[in-house]
């Protein structure tokens, strides 16, 4: 039971006593457990409030009397209006996130102020990209960390692996902008996301939801809330079941050729055979030599058995489809069990699963593929038969569309054939003990064990020759565990915190890249990763919040963390070094704030904080010579912030400025600095490369060698704006907008130097907007119908660095549109009905409803070369196109 008691205008009296957990919030800014009374006045007290109340009912969605809903948040583990906390904080309920079509984490970067939240490209897995103003991370590998922290019921995600995860049964989602160090630790340093889920009530409730739409999508949500034992153990049970087919596809090449007309790009009738081949078909003495392809007699044995072996027969089949692009399907569920032991002791102990089956993405090859040393000696036929069609510049193998490529997965020399699909499976189990020690401290205890294993495939130059293919494996288990102690002193004017921390992980990725014919021959063997990590954090930490005056308070905190990681590198026989790499580093974030009520409607912040993320390892190491750290990154953040209210709380804006120092910043120099050796090369040392070729005496000499992932500090700054502004100026009408700036500047001015990135180098859309309103109709029969309009739009987005550096051309600069992914406007819509008893909702919607054609991720359009300076087009190039226009019906029971 929820009541509330209006005193003014602006301040009201709530006593919530659902399940016998009574809670007091007095005015509109503060909130204090009615365990902070003294307990002779407790039940008195609160009795007295809800009686009282009771004359004057308010309902949870004030909107409803034309007032925007009041925002109870926990960001500073306590409970708090988000108009007095001094955090540019993002926070949606669990129904506003379904009415506004937002399914999964990924779509939470829509609505939020400078989020970037994106699914990676194909060679990167089921993992997001989860970034706030500017800081983020990309590269799955277990060798870097999250820049933005993902909790879901305070358990940290310690990966951007898994990090897609479906939004179910939720009461919340939080999304706190800037560093976060104090309160949430290493690598929040641009922030922290947390995934609220619903507590069991015991009120025997339940709901059953299907919805099926565009490319047989089927949906199935289910939810059942229970008494166990009456006023003491309740259980609540939530799953679901999603699933819809890809919107791309994978073509056979030679089927495809075959159906376009042109069967001789794939080797049939084009008169060219193998040296090996006679006229009656091969001769075994010859192959697999590589040699030369020869003139023979159009359509002979010796001339069509020479062609790109298919896997469909299009005059059988009909279709060249290989499979889907795109398609996905996931399955969860989740039971939480609740305890009361006694008025001060609650328990709660969860346990979830989930795993999610999903196409590759829809990955499109735009231009011919590259040159470089080991395509050049498959297309020179030194290592295995190329059916005589060239591999190096040659536009057949670009995609038909946006929305198919000539994929594989496959290794015809090796009889190999790799799963296509990225799979993840995880589960975990958490218990969490909240403990009331007298009226004024309160404890807190949280242990959790979380467990994930996936596997997914990279078919890197997307054609159905045996370049180049990854399969990757990943394992990781973690656990967690929490103690915090919280109270009040001097008269309430004091709300303190501390705590400490202790998390454990302990990964392992595994990763064969096959190199086809090269390692059939012996040319180039496989490359074999099997690395380990672990990390150990253990941390302190104490946060405080002193009221000066009743409407002037100022708040601090300090953590201390210690992370202590190894990384055993495992890559054969002729990398295994016998001591694991030993790193990470100790660190103190620290946070000052200061806030100020200027009367019931306005409230003011400036604040500055830190967050910082510790060494990394060098990932992808193909000598001893790269085995090394990564450097360690720390943000101090400046910030000034108000949060304003209008009109009798029918208008609300939220604004935030900041200014972030950047230092240090770990950059790849991908592309900048090579290798000219392999691992058995007697010396394996690296070479610095500044645009030139391999010297005299390497195993790459007279080339440009192999690309190293080398990383070094280059310090920039960040700064932006955030507004946040919702209304309801007419009863039953609501109205929201979002609005984010976000401008990166490189503090290196010396555009000589590897590190130099030009200031156009966004590391995010400089600009994201959202917009949506919604409006109910209430019908006759006490239902209701509210149509509701979405809008989102991102401004463009450079691919990596605009400019490079070569000692002999100077600096060359890229810019945007070539090296950018364009901008684009996207709009969701939904029309919802409700029955008088709120029992059955009825939902139509459609995402990207004027089907916008726009790029998620798409390779640089121009590309320097770091030997002759010359600006070509990009060789090589791939895009992921955009979810078309897809309609749903939607249909939910509630008990």
């Amino acid at each position: 039971m929820v009541i509330a008691l209006r005193a003014t205008r602006n301040q009201s009296a709530t006593f919530d006593d659902t399940l016998g957990r009574g809670k007091i919030m007095i005015s509109k800014h503060r909130s204090y457990s009615c365990s902070t009374i003294h307990h002779f006045l407790k039940q008195s007290v609160c009795a007295a409030l809800a009686a009282v109340a009771s004359f004057t009912i308010m309902t949870p969605v004030s909107a409803q009397q034309g007032e925007l809903e009041e925002i109870v948040v926990t960001a500073r583990f306590r409970e708090e209006n988000i108009q007095s906390t001094p955090i540019a904080i993002s926070a949606f309920s669990g129904e506003e996130l379904e009415l506004r079509n937002i399914v999964n984490v990924e779509d939470i970067g829509l609505v939020v102020p400078n989020a970037f939240f994106r699914r990676n490209v194909s060679n990167f897995g089921p993992n997001n990209t989860i970034g706030l103003r500017g800081l983020n991370q990309v590269d799955f590998s277990y060798a870097f960390d999250p820049a933005v922290g993902v909790y879901i019921d305070d358990v940290y995600h310690s990966t951007i692996t898994g990090s897609d995860m479906d939004l179910v049964d939720l009461e919340r989602v939080e999304v706190l902008r800037g560093p976060q160090g104090t309160l949430f630790g290493a690598n929040s340093l641009g922030g922290a996301m947390r995934l609220i889920s619903k507590k069991p009530q015991g009120d025997n409730s339940g709901s059953v939801q299907a919805t099926y739409g565009a490319y047989d999508r089927l949906d199935v949500k289910g939810m059942a809330d229970v008494t166990i034992i009456p006023d003491k153990l309740f259980a609540r049970l939530a799953g679901s079941s999603n699933k819809r087919d890809g919107y791309g596809e994978r073509l056979d090449f030679t089927c495809d050729m075959i159906r376009r007309g042109t069967p001789q790009l794939a080797g049939i009738g084009d008169g060219l055979g193998h040296g090996g081949y006679g006229p009656d078909g091969p001769d075994p003495d010859a192959l697999p030599n590589p040699l030369p392809p020869i003139a023979v007699a159009v359509g002979s044995p010796a001339d069509n058995s020479f062609s790109i072996p298919a896997a469909r027969d299009f005059a059988q089949d009909g279709s060249c489809s290989l499979g889907t692009l795109g398609g996905q399907q996931s399955d969860a569920g989740r039971v939480m069990l609740r305890l009361l032991a006694s008025e001060d002791l609650e328990i709660n102990v969860a346990a979830d699963y989930s795993k999610s089956v999903d196409d590759p993405n829809v990955d499109a090859q735009l231009s011919p593929i590259a040159g470089g040393f080991l395509n050049a000696a498959y297309q020179n036929g030194l290592v295995v038969p190329t059916w005589g069609v060239p591999f190096i510049g040659d536009a057949r193998w670009v995609s038909p569309d946006p929305y198919t490529n000539y994929a594989t997965f496959s290794d015809p020399f090796e009889n190999q054939i790799y799963p296509a699909d990225a799979v993840i499976e995880a589960w975990g189990v958490s218990g969490v003990v909240d403990y009331d020690i007298n009226e004024q401290m309160h404890a807190k205890f949280i242990a959790a064990y979380r467990t994930y294993w996936n596997e997914w495939t990279n078919d890197s130059d997307r054609t159905p020759l045996p370049m180049t293919q990854t399969h990757y494996r990943q394992e990781h288990e973690q656990f967690q565990a929490e103690a915090r102690l919280s109270g009040v002193l001097f008269d309430d004017r004091l709300e303190w915190t501390v705590g400490g921390f202790y998390f454990d992980t302990n990964s392992r990725a595994y990763n064969t890249t096959e190199f086809g014919g090269f390692d059939y021959t012996g040319f180039l063997r496989n490359f074999v990763a099997n690395d380990r990590f672990t990390t150990e954090n253990n941390s302190a930490f104490v946060h405080l919040v002193y009221g000066v005056t009743e409407r002037l308070s100022i708040s601090g905190g300090l953590r201390y963390t210690n992370e202590d990681k190894t990384n055993t590198f495992d890559h054969g026989p002729t990398l295994r070094p016998a001591t694991p790499l030993q790193y990470g580093q100790s660190s103190v974030d620290w946070k000052a704030s200061v806030d100020f009520q200027f009367n019931d409607d306005i409230f003011f912040y400036a604040q500055t904080a830190t967050g910082f993320r510790s060494e990394g390892a060098t990932p992808r190491i193909f000598t001893t010579g790269q085995l090394g750290t990564v450097p360690s990154e720390e943000v101090i953040t400046y910030e000034l912030g108000a949060k304003t209210e209008f009109f009798d709380n029918r208008v609300r804006v939220n604004v935030a400025g900041y200014y972030s120092d950047y230092d240090p910043r770990a950059i790849l120099a991908f592309g900048l600095v090579n290798q000219c050796s392999i691992p058995s090369d007697p010396n394996p040392e690296p070479f610095f490369l500044a645009g030139g070729l391999c010297p005299a005496g390497t195993f790459f000499a007279g080339t440009t060698g192999l690309p190293w992932f080398f990383y070094s500090s280059a310090p920039g700054t960040l700064q932006g704006f955030e507004v946040e502004a919702s209304a309801s100026p007419v009863e039953n009408l609501l109205v929201n907008f979002t609005l984010g700036y976000t401008e990166y500047n490189n503090d290196e001015t010396d555009t000589t130097s590897f590190f130099y990135r030009d200031p156009s180098a966004l590391l995010q859309p400089e600009w994201n907007m959202s917009g949506g309103a919604s409006y109910e109709f209430h019908l006759a029969n006490g239902g209701t119908i509210t149509p509701r309009l979405d809008w989102f739009y991102q401004s463009e987005l450079s691919n990596g660095p605009t400019g490079f550096i070569n000692p002999t051309f100077g600096y060359e600069q890229n810019t945007c549109p070539e090296q950018c992914i364009p901008s684009y406007h996207v709009f969701n819509a939904r029309l919802t009905y409700e029955s008088p008893d709120s029992n059955w909702r009825i939902s139509l919607s459609a995402t990207n409803l004027f089907d916008e054609f726009y790029w998620q991720q798409l390779g640089p359009e121009k590309t320097i070369s770091s030997v002759t300076g010359i600006v070509t087009d990009t060789a090589g190039r791939s895009g992921v196109a955009s979810r078309p226009r897809e309609w749903a019906l939607t249909i939910e029971r509630r008990f």
